[in-house]
């Protein structure tokens, strides 16, 4: 039992340290300090390895060098310098022994490594390494230091890494980053950690240098740089765009830039390029939340390499869709009735038709009729949702098609908000086209209403029917899981709570990565589709998706133990527990 003493506080009697023997002692919650007896003279550590958590009361001493018995790692028992360059120095503390008593000076515990903790986040980076990242991000959340100061730096060195490393296929990496911090800040404690940790994952990798990118020389202005940006999209030069946003960027015309890039994107000759769309609005999201000067070349040099890829020949279907689509543009151009109703039925029914003529003359209808851009958006995102409730999975489900269906329709928002309404309404072509193009998935046409519910909801409360729904994920039960949850529903039980446990069973699964822009999305139309009749296709959705693609393995060893190393506790102590 530890004795405080002004600074000073009673470890233990000497007696309890013999020498050439060590002890640890529990100082706060889950904390450990290590007397060591070298040669009559008492030495005290921090008992947790800086490097994995392992008690340093179980490694050697020699020459006045501390040893790690797991990992070996090195320390000089006096000062504490790890003389591993990949480990973080050992904390120590003056000791004295006064009357037969250890007295340790413990003095002001407070967290100052955050500067060694963000440099271990960027080795961890560098490295790929997730135990590197999890352990300084914990360490960094409980020192106190702000979310939004780890991210800037997993933000910097993913445009560094997608600049040298990856091209236009590197929005996938920025939709686990940003959706990994917006679902990580609904949760708390050790979920919060493994969402933030699959989202640095994203950004981790090589990042080599790359020749900086510089203004054009003047006279330059934005009504040169718009038309010049429009032209290389349609001609895919990427890199030329690229230089000419950096240039926009620092005459000032910063907040045209995403406006531009989303309106090159929804052109009709990118018909079949869903991740544009949806990979610019998640560059969006980053300028909003972190502002152009941490994201600027991030969003030049992916937004570059989205709008400016090449595209090739297009194939017999997806030329007449161009044709079509552009003659429907043609006629909205020229303005038309607006009417009071809207068929969401026949509309629907057009875009499942497998008929892409069809299906473009529904949605320049609708359009005319002057039906709410938003309510199409919600229809897009219910039929997507819907399309998987109810896809075959004893075949290929497509469950990476109808996913995109569904990220797709949701960024039809970010682009209504940032380039406005005459791109959504191309964007909404887009949705209709990539319908079309999943012809193949076997899923009959039905009306956008709520579905029966063919199985009674067994359990007697709130908190039964999750874990019901829960251990159907669990088992890959995803024959039955959609009608768990649909019972579940229909009993009149939380929506809210059942996403909420959902969204937990899914981060603690190795598939959280593949699923994170999916459960996002469900979070937000969620809230988006409340007026929707079938909007609890939705959550039968998100749980027959993360059933079917479960591994049955999960990331809780890594995750739990970086939490608790952040504690101040040992790995032993962790699997005690």
């Amino acid at each position: 039992m530890a004795t405080q003493e002004a600074q000073w506080t009673k470890l233990a009697d000497l007696s309890d340290v013999p020498i050439g023997e060590s002890k640890a002692v529990r100082i706060g919650e889950g904390r450990s300090i290590a007397l060591f007896n070298v040669d009559d003279k008492i030495y005290a550590t921090d008992n947790q390895c800086p490097h994995m958590g392992y008690p340093l009361t179980r490694g050697r001493i020699r020459h006045g060098i501390l040893t790690c018995d797991w990992h070996e790692r090195s320390f000089d028992l006096e000062g504490g310098g790890c003389f591993n360059v990949e480990c973080d120095d050992l904390q120590t503390f003056p000791a004295e022994v006064r009357d037969g008593e250890i007295w340790v000076q413990l003095g002001d515990l407070t967290y100052r490594r955050k500067a060694e903790h963000l440099s271990l986040l960027w080795e961890g980076l560098l490295s790929g390494d997730r135990w590197t990242m999890s352990k300084a991000i914990a360490l960094l959340l409980k020192g106190g230091v702000l979310e939004g100061e780890i991210v800037e730096l997993i933000l910097r060195h993913l445009g560094r890494h997608i600049a040298s490393s990856h091209g236009s296929e590197a929005g996938w990496d920025v939709a686990r980053l940003m959706n990994g911090l917006s679902v990580g800040r609904r949760y708390k404690d050790a979920d919060r950690l493994i969402a933030m940790t699959t989202a640095a994952c994203a950004a981790s990798g090589g990042a080599a240098e790359r020749l900086e990118v510089v203004p054009l020389p003047e006279p330059v202005a934005w009504e040169n740089i718009e038309p010049w940006v429009r032209s290389f999209s349609r001609d895919g030069h990427s890199g030329r765009i690229e230089r000419c946003l950096f240039t926009a960027y620092t005459l000032g015309d910063a907040d045209k830039i995403l406006p531009l890039l989303l309106e090159c994107a929804v052109e009709p000759h990118f018909l079949g390029f869903p991740d544009n769309l949806i990979s610019l609005g998640y560059l969006s999201e980053a300028v909003d939340e972190f502002d152009w000067e941490k994201a600027f070349e991030l969003v030049f040099n992916l937004g570059a390499s989205l709008v400016g890829r090449g595209r090739g020949e297009p194939q017999r279907f997806r030329r007449d869709a161009i044709a079509i689509m552009r003659e429907k543009l043609s006629e909205l151009d020229a303005g038309g009735a607006t009417a009071t109703a809207y068929d969401e039925d026949v509309f629907v029914n057009a875009l499942t038709s497998v008929d892409i003529q069809k299906s473009f003359d529904a949605v320049a209808a609708v359009l005319k009729d002057g039906v709410p851009i938003d309510q199409l958006i919600s229809t897009l995102v219910i039929l997507a949702a819907d399309r998987m409730a109810r896809t075959p999975v004893n075949v290929d489900a497509g469950w990476e098609c109808l996913t995109t269906e569904l990220n797709l329709a949701a960024s039809l928002r970010t682009v209504r908000r940032i380039a406005g309404d005459d791109a959504a309404v191309k964007g909404i072509f887009h949705g209709a086209w990539l319908i079309f193009d999943d012809r193949w998935l076997n899923i009959p046409s039905r009306a956008l209403t709520p579905p029966p519910v063919e199985t009674e909801c067994n359990a007697t409360s709130e908190e039964e029917g999750i874990q019901q729904i829960i251990n159907a994920i669990e088992t890959l039960n995803v024959q039955s899981v959609g009608g768990q949850v649909l019972a579940y529903l229909n009993a009149g039980y939380s929506g809210d709570a059942l996403l909420h446990a959902l969204g937990k069973a899914i981060l603690w699964n190795d598939t959280a990565t593949e699923i994170l822009p999916t459960l996002r999305t469900v979070f937000d139309e969620w809230t988006n589709c409340a007026a929707h009749p079938a909007r609890n296709q939705l959550l039968v959705a998100l749980a027959r998706y993360a059933t079917d693609i479960r591994t049955n393995k999960d990331s809780e060893s890594a995750t739990t133990t970086a939490m608790r190393f952040a504690e101040g506790r040992t790995t032993v102590e962790v699997f005690e527990d």
